[in-house]
């Protein structure tokens, strides 16, 4: 009888032959409601001064979804706006995958968590309560919170259709326009030019009629109910297939598996060994059962699925959605922003520990890797490979701290040399979970090498 290892090279050719739309549905046609949100999340000419910042200016797909700057992303980290010398203070997160988040909720994680998760945005403040009926928004008082878009802000016959497009991740597009070190354009200026915009057909494909830009009635004008709406649209082409496509090389391999389980045949041994790690599972390539405890923060899957506890999910996020404080270093050149200033959930959430930033995904964390670009990792930046990360996770706690090496404020560049790693930049990161793995540099590479394999391969084109 055949083995897994028997069909590995008709597996491997047959991966190799079948059509991209196999994996991924993002290459077929979408709905006028999507076609409506990818042509507002290209356009540039949405902001002041125009054709300066569109939303895909920070959010790159063919970068993975971040800043397209090598440059910017090895040094200052921040996104310049619109606006001359506007800058940022913050990483841009990646977006793909965002749509699946939940809305910002209270929950009981555990003694080391807080009991928060959900929402958009490093601190979730784009809650996304006006996806459940009747919910109080904000959750919390006392910091900041995002507007939200309801139901009834929908027409009332499509209100069905497209509820399932509100959540936070349209709570998050109602953001970056106004914001005067982004896009730096108001509301109804949005509205405008996309009444006159080459796809504004599409708004009256999507929504029944002709985008309507009134400043009447003034307490509640016409262009505010209009701007939600293109909100809505950009929320789902985020929420679409053309963005979330599941087409890397780990779901071609597990779809192709004979038994869709590990170790796939469609990978090599090193990759194999990585996703064993990940997950702490003990086999032929991790006999002793070692642990990265990627998976405790990086696991989770679309709600209504069952736990996903061996990474063999066809959906798997690799993100839980909640918050965490891993000891990440402040980051000195990120302009204008001082230690401890960006302080993550606290800045939602009052009650909680300074430091705790929502977990981003790692699918697509390798994408755009290639010719020397630069990509920066961790909400502020500070590390600048994939390599140097894990390297932290596994020796963050065994290294000697830059600090007594007379390094203050140390860059990566400066730690690498030195065999060092700062201080975290908030007190009381995570314990026991990552800072002394005990993973051999081997090892790391395996973890470097399956975090590659979770490259889509579907990337969506410019309209």
């Amino acid at each position: 009888m055949l083995t897994k290892q028997h069909v590995k090279s008709v597996i491997l050719a047959s991966m190799t032959t079948m059509p991209l739309t196999l994996w991924t549905a993002g290459a077929g046609a979408l709905e006028p409601i999507e076609a409506l949100g990818k042509n507002i999340f290209f356009d540039e000419k949405l902001s002041i001064p125009a054709n300066k910042q569109a939303c895909a200016s920070c959010h790159d797909p063919a970068r993975g979804w971040i800043l397209p700057d090598s440059r910017i992303n090895a040094t200052t980290v921040v996104a310049p706006g619109a606006k001359p010398h506007a800058l940022g203070n913050i990483k841009p997160p990646a977006n793909a995958y965002a749509s699946f988040s939940p809305p910002f909720r209270r929950g009981n994680f555990g003694p080391f968590v807080v009991g928060w998760e959900g929402g958009n945005f490093w601190d979730g403040r784009a809650e996304g309560c006006g996806a459940k009926s009747g919910a109080k928004c904000p959750t919390t008082t006392g910091g900041a919170a995002s507007e939200t878009i309801r139901l009834s802000d929908l027409p009332s016959g499509l209100q069905a259709a497209y509820r399932k497009y509100l959540g936070p991740i349209a709570d998050q597009a109602l953001n970056p326009f106004p914001n005067d070190v982004e896009q730096n354009i108001r509301e109804k200026n949005v509205c405008q030019r996309v009444k006159t915009a080459k796809y504004k057909n599409l708004y009256r494909q999507a929504f029944g009629g002709n985008i309507d830009c009134s400043p009447n009635p003034k307490n509640n004008p016409a262009y505010r109910g209009s701007f939600k709406l293109l909100a809505v649209a950009l929320a789902a082409w985020q929420s679409s297939s053309d963005v979330n496509s599941f087409s890397s090389k780990r779901d071609k391999a597990l779809a192709a598996d004979p038994d869709h389980k590990f170790p796939l045949v469609g990978f090599t041994d090193q990759e194999n060994q990585g996703h064993d790690l990940f997950y702490g599972i003990t086999s032929a390539l991790n006999p002793s059962g070692k642990r990265a405890n990627c998976n405790v923060c990086h696991n989770g899957v679309p709600q209504g699925q069952p736990p996903d506890r061996t990474g063999e999910a066809p959906h798997q996020l690799y993100a839980d959605n909640r918050f965490h404080n891993i000891g990440v270093p402040f980051n000195r050149e990120i302009p204008e922003v001082g230690k401890g200033t960006k302080v993550g959930l606290k800045a939602h959430v009052s009650s909680v520990p300074a430091g705790n930033f929502r977990t981003p995904t790692v699918r697509n964390v390798a994408k755009g890797l290639h010719g020397g670009f630069v990509k920066a990792f961790a909400h502020n930046g500070w590390f600048k490979s994939l390599e140097s990360l894990v390297h932290f996770y596994n020796t963050r706690d065994v290294l000697q701290r830059c600090e007594s090496l007379g390094i203050v404020h140390a860059t990566e560049k400066e730690a690498l040399k030195n065999n060092c790693w700062p201080a975290s930049e908030f007190a009381n990161p995570a314990a026991f979970v990552i800072g002394n793995l005990r993973l051999t540099a081997a090892e790391e590479a395996a973890l470097v090498a399956y975090l590659k394999t979770l490259t889509d391969t579907h990337t969506p084109t410019r309209p």
